[in-house]
């Protein structure tokens, strides 16, 4: 016999996103269902560096990442979640003028920041290693309220938390077999269920090309992105702190795991998220084929060590998808031609800092009708030439 869940909201998604709505609808008194078809954090989230920074490149990302900071700071107090979050602050090395730049931004957005000079920051951290004089001098900007964690472990813990509030969850080998919507509810069908709801979210990620076609609206492209491991020993020198290289393009956080995570910002494209989510592999193993991608960790672990000056080994890797939208900007908002139908996508690898910001939003404009910012809405791709015509729903 099949079985019918009846809930306000439906989300489609267990990463960063669709979490972030589920608790935004959840404290506006909605009955709530995510359905994911892995695991909170199986996609994108899982597989990202596990950062959420403000440091991001113009005055719109900045305010959304300081709000979606916030927002995760709220969290860590009303979910008990200071053991899996932990506030670290990012530096970022770059030439003297570029520090000024983001000093200006950061002024504007009122996020607190300190500018120094690498010898200061020698003294502080002795590990790091810069480049002191000349005209190629550097020069540092930290930003003391980002946010890491393990985020498959996040992910995970933060469902629980919300499953324990009262968001149902359907999880597991669960697949969509059909999606009606009529203008007044929504009716999703999967293995001998169906759940009814009178709006649909849809965080699916770079799986949002997939569920596009049935829509006729999948405004993204996925990317592949390789993330790299190295064990490291740093001996009797402070904990290491995250840090953004600007000068070499590479950006390295410390796991829970007693490695250093990053990678510099190559990415493949590919045609389907499945695609995008190789398995890992260990270098020194030698299990895996890929001349192409063991020239890239090598040249990636030569820029690491001109940073560092402690020892660094043992590197594996996996890879993760995200989704980018022609213009790079996240879109949100309601699906064209459907009334009951939303969407919140094209985070672009930085969903961790942007997304619960976003999700704020879009749940303020379904439940109240508040605007969303016109560089984000769902509508601005709709007069392209591309392929993405929409259907009559």
């Amino acid at each position: 016999m099949a079985y019918t869940m009846r809930v306000d909201v439906v989300v489609v998604g267990a990463g960063i996103a669709g979490l972030s709505v589920a608790e935004a609808m959840l404290n506006k008194g909605m009955k709530v269902c995510i359905i994911e078809a892995k695991h909170a954090g199986y996609g994108a989230t899982g597989r990202s560096a596990g950062i959420a920074t403000v440091q991001m490149n113009d005055t719109l990302d900045v305010r959304l990442a300081k709000k979606g900071i916030d927002i995760i700071n709220t969290w860590r107090r009303r979910y008990n979640l200071d053991g899996i979050l932990s506030t670290t602050g990012l530096l970022s090395i770059d030439r003297q003028g570029s520090i000024m730049k983001y000093a200006r931004l950061f002024s504007e957005c009122e996020v607190a920041y300190e500018v120094m000079d690498v010898r200061e920051a020698m003294d502080r951290w002795p590990w790091l290693r810069f480049n002191v004089d000349g005209v190629d001098a550097e020069e540092c900007i930290y930003t003391k309220d980002d946010v890491c964690m393990d985020p498959l472990v996040f992910a995970s813990v933060f469902a629980d938390r919300l499953k324990d509030m009262g968001v149902e969850f359907a999880t597991g080998r669960v697949d969509i077999q059909s999606m009606m919507v009529d203008g007044e509810h929504v009716t999703l069908r999967f293995d001998n269920e169906h759940v009814v709801a009178d709006t649909l979210v849809l965080c699916t990620g770079a799986w949002s090309k997939g569920i596009g076609r049935w829509l006729g609206y999948a405004p993204t492209t996925i990317l592949k992105v390789p993330l790299i491991f190295f064990k490291y020993d740093i001996g009797e020198h402070d904990m290491v702190l995250p840090f953004a290289d600007e000068i070499n393009h590479t950006y390295w956080i410390p796991s829970r795991a007693g490695m250093l995570v990053g990678a510099d910002y190559t990415v493949w494209d590919v045609n389907e998220a499945e695609d995008a989510l190789g398995e890992e592999f260990r270098v020194k193993e030698g299990v895996h084929v890929d001349d192409h991608l063991l020239t890239y960790i090598k040249h990636v672990r030569e820029l690491l060590v001109k940073r560092i000056n402690f020892h660094v080994y043992e590197s594996k890797v996996h890879f993760g998808p995200i989704s980018i939208t022609p213009d790079g900007r996240p879109i949100v908002g309601r699906v064209p031609e459907f009334k009951n139908l939303y969407i919140l996508d094209g985070l672009r690898g930085y969903g961790l800092a942007r997304a619960p910001a976003l999700a704020y939003m879009l749940v303020e404009h379904i439940l109240d009708g508040t605007d969303i910012v016109e560089e984000l809405g769902s509508t601005r791709f709709i007069s392209t030439n591309d392929t993405w015509l929409i259907q009559e729903g």
